[in-house]
């Protein structure tokens, strides 16, 4: 099955969710394949990343996309990771919050980020690509309510960009506390899992029901 399909049927401020049950499922993989389209398309991505930047770049360059190369005002990298730990990343179009951060000052600080950003972009339409949504559990004390309210911010600046579409991953086993809301808010699901030794995924969610391998083929076969 394409997985530009799943792109192409993302409505107007929609939600397409990819689901990794366990980290053997490769779940990450087709997100970061999707992101690879959403390149090729030329759109304008922001991505949100809960995970250590080297592994986001390790695992696009596996997929032929080096990011260095792909940072632009176009392609930008908000390093919630790093941002907590505090990895400094001298690298243009990749952002963080500096100086003390709990959950609510992180909301606070991240909402003023976007509403400033969104200041300086200028297209009507961006795609919102978090990776991986599940790591908000090793980052925030309340991470359903954090994620609810950085979720939130997105409202914020649909006066100023009209059609902010999402792309969210998440591993299912790292933190169950979120699956819920993720799953209610999401237009489509996709979840993939490892049964014996295939990855099979299934469209749970927005599409016609659907059992596939999502690694058979190309992005656009």
């Amino acid at each position: 099955m394409r997985l530009s399909r799943f792109i192409d049927s993302v409505p107007e401020n929609g939600v397409l969710t990819v689901v990794a049950r366990g980290p053997d499922s490769n779940g990450d993989v087709i997100g970061i394949k999707l992101l690879k389209e959403l390149i090729r398309r030329g759109e304008s991505v922001f991505v949100v990343l809960y995970e250590p930047l080297l592994v986001f770049k390790s695992n696009l360059e596996r997929e032929g996309v080096p990011l260095e190369k792909t940072l632009s005002e176009n392609f930008i990298v908000f390093d919630v990771f790093g941002s907590f730990k505090g990895i400094e990343r001298d690298l243009p179009y990749v952002y963080q919050l500096k100086g003390y951060l709990d959950d609510g000052v992180f909301v606070t600080k991240y909402s003023d980020f976007v509403r400033a950003l969104s200041g300086r972009i200028s297209t009507r339409r961006i795609w919102l690509f978090s990776y991986l949504s599940s790591g908000v559990c090793k980052l925030f004390k309340n991470p359903k309510k954090t994620y609810q309210l950085i979720w939130s911010t997105k409202a914020g600046v649909a006066d100023k960009i009209p059609d902010i579409r999402a792309i969210l991953v998440y591993d299912s086993t790292d933190c169950p506390e979120i699956e819920n809301f993720i799953y209610t808010l999401s237009d489509i699901v996709v979840e993939v899992l490892r049964d014996n030794f295939e990855r099979r995924a299934y469209i749970t969610k927005g599409l016609e029901p659907a059992v596939f391998n999502p690694f058979e083929g190309g992005e656009n076969d």
